[in-house]
């Protein structure tokens, strides 16, 4: 349980950071990270090195995203997509992030819709992380 509140505490700090500046404080990914990856070592978090190997799937393929779409999905977002897959693991990374990418599309539609935004807008991702890890973790 303390665990998913270490995640929600640094994908807050990153979610706040991305919402204002529009880039994400690496510093404070990595240092989630190493947390994550300390707490594997020490056996806090569980996992075979395969789980592990195949929790950072998502974050692979949105650094492929960003390479490919040059960067309109920015390699930042991968990161925290790193992160939060070696706290929860592949499976619960996959909803996390359907969860973001829904929530996200609902948002946008309706600001869209209201005139509020516009189209070729950048919009900040990781807020819509959060909020669907908030989902994930209430369900």
């Amino acid at each position: 349980m303390w665990v998913n509140i270490i995640l929600l505490v640094f994908l807050a700090l990153c979610a706040l950071w991305d919402g204002f500046k529009k880039e994400i404080p690496l510093a404070v990914v990595w240092i989630g990270i190493a947390a994550a990856v300390i707490m594997h070592a020490a056996g806090i978090i569980e996992g075979t090195r395969l789980s592990i190997g195949i929790s950072v799937l998502p974050a692979s393929i949105f650094w492929i995203i960003s390479f490919v779409t040059r960067e309109k999905i920015g390699y930042g977002d991968g990161w925290v997509l790193l992160m939060i897959g070696l706290y929860v693991g592949f499976m619960k990374c996959v909803l996390i992030l359907m969860a973001a990418l829904v929530l996200e599309s609902i948002i946008l539609l309706v600001l869209l819709v209201l005139g509020k935004i516009h189209k070729d807008e950048e919009v900040a991702f990781v807020p819509f992380l959060l909020l669907g890890l908030g989902v994930v973790l209430c369900f």
